[in-house]
């Protein structure tokens, strides 16, 4: 039941026999599951799922307008989540668990950033890592600056087009990385949910592990390129578990900071992702003109020349 879903979920108990219960809370990875169904249903039978595909699209820019709304007045809002949920002392004895938990945040982005990345960059689209970065730092600016994938994607093509990376590849990829390639907001998302339910006490068994991780990188995808909007997907995640929201609110008040390096690790994501998608197409993509591109820029020289030789002898006769 695809109604029921949305505000209940099944729990399955042993005891003496097999016995299944409907509890409170939203079934996410149903909601997930359904929503991939339908997407790919809608993309095989477009024009007759026109009216629906158009009714979420409308609504997606709804969400996403009261989103924009909702950011300008969340200071003032996790002010007040703060002072309703904490009192002077509770603050200061989370103080430490919440530098834990940023500096933990920062390490995991960072193993991406710095080892994974590179280390796909290298073996897989046969750049160098040094190299490729530097041409990347504009774009890496920018996402720092802006929190926003989205408003990234002018900066990111440019870099990546001036390093070399074929044209048609950029202008496919970027877009589309923007909007379902969330590393960084996935690594968060999981290591925040593992946060909170420590400060709840409680030890997460491994498939509830599992399920963090699936459902945060699922949740990841469809999350926004806009400031803050991993907050919303993981409100998803922490339903995954049965983890309350309550402690959200300290997440909140370092949120900001988080989403400028989460964010950052996206762009550079989408640009390695570019390399890579370029390497494994091989010559069936035509050069963007950046670095190493003497083959090409000396062919299209070579159907100049003949263009002009074309053009004098039709002049002459």
């Amino acid at each position: 039941n695809i109604v029921a879903m949305s505000h209940q979920k099944t729990r399955t108990t042993y005891d003496h026999g097999v016995m299944e219960e409907p509890v409170e809370g939203m079934n996410m990875l149903g909601v997930i599951f359904i929503s991939i169904t339908f997407g790919v249903i809608i993309m095989a039978n477009k024009e007759e799922c026109q009216p629906f595909l158009d009714f979420c699209l409308s609504l997606n820019v709804i969400i996403n307008k009261l989103t924009r709304v909702v950011l300008w007045y969340s200071p003032i809002g996790i002010m007040f989540l703060v002072m309703a949920e904490y009192s002077v002392s509770d603050v200061s004895r989370y103080a430490k668990e919440i530098g834990l938990y940023v500096v933990t945040v920062l390490v995991g982005l960072a193993i991406h950033f710095f080892i994974v990345l590179p280390v796909i960059l290298f073996a897989l689209a046969k750049k160098n890592p040094l190299l490729y970065y530097k041409s990347l730092l504009p774009a890496m600016a920018t996402a720092f600056g802006t929190a926003s994938s989205t408003v990234t994607i002018p900066i990111t093509m440019k870099c990546v087009k001036k390093a070399g990376v074929s044209e048609d590849v950029v202008d496919f990829v970027i877009p589309v990385g923007a909007t379902i390639n969330m590393d960084g907001t996935a690594l968060y998302e999981a290591v925040a949910c593992l946060f909170i339910a420590q400060l709840n006490d409680r030890e997460l068994t491994n498939p509830e592990i599992v399920i963090t991780a699936l459902t945060a990188t699922v949740a990841a995808i469809g999350a926004a390129g806009i400031p803050s909007a991993g907050l919303v997907t993981l409100v998803m995640v922490l339903n995954a578990v049965d983890l309350g929201t309550e402690h959200i609110a300290l997440i909140l008040t370092i949120d900001w900071l988080l989403d400028r390096f989460r964010t950052m690790t996206n762009v550079v994501g989408d640009a390695v992702g570019c390399a890579v998608i370029e390497q494994l197409a091989g010559s069936s993509c035509p050069r963007s003109g950046g670095a190493g591109d003497e083959e090409f820029l000396q062919l299209k020289n070579k159907e100049e020349d003949n263009n002009h030789v074309d053009h004098a002898v039709h002049v002459g006769a």
